[in-house]
């Protein structure tokens, strides 16, 4: 059972890498000293304030959903070990356990979704 358990955990670690947010992931090539210069020295407009937000929103957005995912994980991971728990111990009920199952299951399924579908339609 430890075994799978470890299976698991590393799957887990995995997966967290793999949904990491769009954020981390972002091309920063082509910000250059110059340029940085040049947008430092322009009158701030209306449309660029609003760019910003826009910009700024997506990645609350990514982080949000890579926090559900993570925090879908640890919820599943320790499920599993109320299980394994509970199935040392007769006392224990797994109850909570299958129902942190649901729990996890349904947050890191949802924030996966939701990844996969946003990256389909905008690209």
């Amino acid at each position: 059972m430890f075994h799978y358990l470890n299976a698991i955990w590393r799957n887990m670690v995995f997966y967290m890498i793999l949904l990491g947010s769009s954020a981390a992931w972002a091309d920063e090539s082509k910000k250059t000293l110059q340029g940085e210069l040049n947008d430092a020295g322009k009158e701030k407009k209306l449309g660029s304030i609003t760019g910003n937000l826009k910009t700024a929103s997506n990645d609350i957005y990514d982080l949000l959903l890579t926090v559900a995912a993570l925090v879908g994980f640890l919820i599943v991971g320790y499920s599993l070990y109320q299980l394994y728990k509970s199935s040392k111990d007769e006392r224990e009920k797994p109850a909570s356990a299958i129902v942190g199952l649901f729990i996890g299951g349904a947050m890191l399924g949802i924030s996966t979704i939701t990844v996969v579908m946003r990256n389909t339609v905008t690209g």
